[in-house]
């Protein structure tokens, strides 16, 4: 087969992998909005403030605990039996750890952050911790393997079963605590059916002796995840100790209809591509055109989702949390813009990882966490939310940036064309924003009247027409056509 079939059809896989992940996810964040609906009218924003800061200490542990265990069975050239096991030896033992130190330092880490009520629902996601790390494996075992539908459908049944009975358990206890239902039980779910689909593979234990090039790539995995960690906590600390409870609550009602559905899509994306970047560890010439494209193509995608969601979405918030969300409503725009970032910045961080470039990653996360460190102490002088929403957005142009230097320095992206394509694919979804602004807006105006409706049919109608006629032109159609995802039609 020429190396350009092979080429589209990779592509056509790995789009079709992507797909079936982000169906599943598209499906968990749709009916994780009526979740959130139904929590937001349970739950007060102070206990969400406190579930937020359970999360954010449950992520620290999780990420020293799961030893990056999916990364490193994803990029596998070889899946070797006695390798698998000695992952899951390690992972048992990292979880359990992990769990037992979270377990016992919940009153310490409430004090740290200044939040008594955090204690609870941080010791029962101590018990989910424990399995973390097996659960990265099975789920990367599935995706190193190409069975993209199966874990989707897993997924999907898993999370909508943990949020109906969550959403019980929220109806009932109306607590901090009770939100953590969902996501555990859920997480029981996905392990138990992965592990029974791993075909064997992941059924009993070995010695850590036959895993130990894994693990010690593991090992630098875990180095790299604390940096994260303090580079996306930093601040949140600040936020916690300057700031009301209530306005990290609020916080995490914007995450969940902005980050959240759009980190779906990164790990939709992240999760298909990446064991495909273990091609590139001894042969590096494909990458320079193919990592560009792809950076190309994701922005597309992820800048025109992040705008029509900074748009579409504040309006909307009464409607879905109900009353007493408006501060929520406010942070929607630039977490969305944020999220959208992070898509792209991410996806590169991840074949850097992949190919083992870990000092390119921890000089990244060390300018990070001076610009972080920077941005929580003016947190603690002006004791405003807008000081985190500009470090978010920051951080992720930073961390691409210099990324995007990095790579191109050494060839393994165009960075010239890739910096131009960025231009381009700004300026259409700002256009694309400015359309959907002016129709929403007209439709506000007067929802009651045909007028309104029939000039903003008109002007979306319009500019989707105008796509359309031209997309041979975009892009984003070019590229997706070289690679055979879609017809020259």
């Amino acid at each position: 087969m020429s190396k350009p079939s092979s080429t589209m059809s990779t592509a056509r896989k790995l789009l079709a992998g992507a797909a079936w992940v982000y169906g599943s996810q598209l499906v968990t964040v749709l009916a994780q909005f009526a979740y959130a609906a139904s929590t937001s009218r349970s739950v007060s924003p102070s206990g969400f403030g406190a579930y937020t800061v359970a999360l954010s200490v449950t992520g620290l542990v999780s990420l020293l605990a799961t030893g990056g265990l999916g990364q490193t069975v994803s990029r596998m050239t070889e899946l070797d039996r006695s390798r698998l096991r000695s992952l899951v030896s390690y992972g048992l033992v990292l979880g359990f750890a992990g769990a037992l130190v979270l377990f016992l330092t919940a009153p310490l880490w409430s004090v740290i952050w200044g939040v008594e009520e955090s204690i609870a629902p941080m010791r029962l996601l101590a018990v989910g911790n424990a399995f973390s790390p097996l659960l990265g494996l099975s789920t990367g075992l599935m995706a190193r393997r190409g069975k993209f539908r199966q874990l989707a459908l897993i997924t999907v049944c898993s999370n909508l079963i943990g949020m109906a009975v969550g959403a019980y358990a929220v109806s009932i206890w109306q607590s901090a605590s009770s939100l953590v239902v969902s996501a555990l039980l859920a997480q029981f779910l996905i392990l138990i059916s992965t592990v029974l689909a791993s075909e064997g593979g992941l059924l009993g234990i070995g010695s850590l002796r036959h895993g130990r090039d894994d693990i010690g790539y593991s090992g630098k995995l875990v180095f790299g995840s604390l940096f994260s960690y303090l580079t996306g906590n930093i601040v949140k600390l600040s936020m916690a100790r300057s700031l009301d409870l209530g306005v990290l609550g609020h916080w995490n009602r914007a995450e969940v209809i902005t980050t959240i559905p759009l980190q779906q899509v990164q790990a939709a994306l992240t999760r298909a591509v990446y064991p495909e970047f273990r091609h590139d560890l001894k042969d590096s010439s494909r990458t320079r055109i193919v990592w560009t494209d792809m950076l190309v193509m994701v922005a597309w995608i992820a800048l025109c989702l992040s705008t029509c969601m900074a748009v579409l979405l504040p309006p909307f918030v009464p409607l879905i949390f109900g009353p007493g969300w408006e501060f929520a409503a406010s942070l929607i725009a630039p977490l969305a813009v944020a999220g959208g970032l992070q898509i792209v910045s991410i996806l590169l961080t991840s074949a850097m990882e992949a190919l083992g470039k870990f000092r390119w990653i921890w000089s990244t996360d060390l300018i990070l966490i001076l610009i972080q460190i920077c941005s929580a102490t003016l947190m603690v002088v002006y004791k405003n939310v807008w000081v985190a929403i500009v470090a978010l957005i920051l951080t992720n142009v930073i961390r691409h940036g210099w990324q995007v230097w990095l790579a191109g320095r050494h060839g393994y992206v165009d960075s010239l064309r890739l910096l131009r394509q960025y231009v381009v694919a700004t300026i259409f979804s700002l256009t694309l924003a400015l359309v959907l602004w002016a129709s929403l807006h007209l439709v506000l105006c007067d929802a009651t009247a045909p007028g309104p409706w029939v000039a903003a049919s008109l002007l979306t109608g319009g500019f989707l027409s105008m796509c359309w006629l031209f997309r041979r032109r975009l892009p984003f159609f070019v590229l997706a056509h070289k690679y055979g995802l879609v017809s020259g039609s």
